[in-house]
């Protein structure tokens, strides 16, 4: 049986530098878990834990550093360490928000692709076409697969306070790219919606046929 697509999204899913170095961070201190975590960065829990692993981080391993922030706080200001943190994150901060849009735009682009070939796919099985009903709990798949993307991307959002960013010109230039057709064909061999020897002819003639379809042409 073949995995959701949404199971199949995070077996294939791998962090960025810049995100494991935040997830790290965060597992590091203790305030997150490697569920949370892997649920905020829609990762497989094993392919999180086996980067941690290499990279020898341990959970909590530096706990010590909030407690020791908020035992200087409750004195009257913020230890060295928790100066550090902040500044860090003031430094990491405009790279992670375009980051996180770059991805997020990304991989909702992905899942309206994913849709689309379930569709097309279906509209080709037989004339005329099958009813969309028999398809109902592949799109609801591809369907709760496309809110925890859009979950994830507006928690992360929220968490770096992206609406409240006020520092434009400190920000590096945002550019929004669509993904490649080669990164989208990889996609849909990987999550079994096309074979492995499906080329960008293929993916091109299957776009042209669900267009002929939407339009009535067929």
């Amino acid at each position: 049986m073949a995995p959701a697509p949404d199971a199949a999204a995070k077996a294939a899913r791998r962090l960025s530098d810049a995100e494991f170095s935040e997830a790290r961070e965060l597992y590091e201190l203790g305030t997150s878990g490697l569920a949370d975590l892997a649920d905020t960065y829609g990762i497989s829990r094993q392919a999180l834990s086996r980067r941690f692993k290499d990279a020898g981080a341990v959970k909590g391993s530096r706990a010590h550093e909030l407690a020791a922030a908020a035992k200087k706080a409750a004195a009257g200001g913020p230890s060295a360490a928790g100066v550090a943190a902040i500044e860090r994150f003031a430094d990491r901060r405009p790279g992670w928000i375009e980051e996180t849009r770059l991805q997020g735009y990304g991989a909702l682009k992905m899942v309206q692709q994913l849709a689309q070939k379930l569709v097309a796919d279906n509209m080709r099985k037989s004339t005329p076409p099958p009813p969309m009903s028999t398809i109902d709990d592949d799109l609801k798949a591809v369907q709760r697969l496309g809110k925890i993307l859009a979950d994830n991307l507006d928690a992360r959002m929220r968490l770096l306070d992206a609406d409240n960013y006020t520092a434009e010109e400190d920000l590096p230039s945002l550019r929004i790219e669509d993904v490649t057709d080669d990164e989208i064909l990889e996609v849909f061999k990987n999550n079994g919606l096309m074979p492995e020897g499906a080329t960008l002819e293929d993916m091109e003639n299957d776009r042209r046929e669900l267009e002929a379809v939407l339009e009535g042409d067929l």
